[in-house]
Formats: structure tokens, sequence, C-alpha cells
């Protein structure tokens, strides 16, 4: 918990306790983020009609392979990462970057908790005003993402500013066409 207020709050601080934690400490908690995500994404985008056993069976069943498919997804992204850190000389381990971009998603995790609970409270807000504030508070979390990411990439690799740029373009190109389709749907 010290360690998810500390990227939060204190980037650095909060790196420099992710660097001292045991490997299999890091990959645990990270593999645990990943399924934290996937539940709040399934959590915010199913609708609660199921009236009988099976349809509650079938949403369960959904809701475990959401979470497998999201840690593998970040596996991958993360194997992606390092690949390209490793032409770019960077000094990182794989589980540096696995448990860096997993706690990139902590910013994520918060924004979608907040827009989920937004969401829900439609009656509160006016719908355009939900629907800008959902979409501002989208745009903050993924800053505060890729600014850990960058963070990250500098310390972990002993990279310049351009290497860490180059290193993370994958996942910006994918961030940015997330909230472009997140601004037009």
């Amino acid at each position: 918990m010290k360690s998810i207020i500390l990227i939060l709050f204190s980037t650095k601080k909060g790196l420099e306790l992710l660097d001292n934690e045991f490997e299999d400490n890091l990959n645990r908690k990270s593999n645990i983020i990943f399924g934290v995500y996937a539940i709040i994404t399934f959590l915010f985008s199913f609708d609660l009609t199921a009236e009988t056993k099976i349809e509650f069976i079938f949403l369960i069943l959904q809701l475990i392979l959401t979470i497998g498919f999201s840690i593998l997804v970040g596996t991958f992204f993360s194997y992606l990462l390092f690949k390209i850190g490793e032409r770019l000389n960077g000094k990182a381990t794989y589980i540096e970057i696995f448990s860096l971009l997993a706690y990139s998603f902590i910013p994520i995790i918060i924004g979608l908790t907040c827009i989920g609970v937004l969401k829900n409270t439609e009656s509160f807000i006016h719908e355009y005003n939900n629907s800008y504030l959902r979409n501002s508070l989208l745009c903050i979390s993924w800053l505060l993402s890729i600014d850990i990411l960058f963070q990250g990439f500098i310390k972990f690799n002993k990279y310049s500013i351009l290497n860490a740029v180059i290193n993370i373009a994958p996942l910006l190109i994918l961030q940015i066409g997330t909230l472009i389709s997140n601004f037009y749907l």
C-alpha cells in the first residue's frame, strides 16, 4: 500500500521503493494490480439483469476470463517494452518493466472507479457535464500513467529523455488512440 501511495504522490520515492522490493513480491503485486484493473472495468461495463443461475455463472466465468486476459495483455506489453528497452541498451529487467507497467495502471484504476461512480449517479450530474467530467478524468488518469512510465523508464533503464519517449511510444500511440475514441464515442 505504501508503494501505491508513493507512486501516486511522490513518483521518484515510489520508484525507489519498487527498486528495493524482491522480484517475487513485485510479480505478485503486479498481477494483482492487473487483476484489479480487470475487475474495475468489468464491474462498470456489464448489465446487472442476470436473472437465472446460468446467466450468473456465465458472468462469473466472464469475470475470470477478463482477469486472465488483463494479466496476459499486461505480460505481453511488458515483454514488448522490455524488448524495445533491450534494443535501446536499457538496463532494466523484465520484472522491473512488468511492475512499472502495472503500477502505472493505478491512476487509471482510480480514474475508472471515479467514472464508474459518476456513471451510476447520472441523476446527480447532468448528462453533458457527466460526459465532460468523465473524459477529463480519463485524460488526467492517462497523463499520470504516462508520467509514471516515463519516470520509471528513465530510472530503471538508465535512459535519456529521448530513449524513454521512444521506449514508451507504442503505449503512447495506444493511449492516444483510446483517448480519441473515448471523446468521439
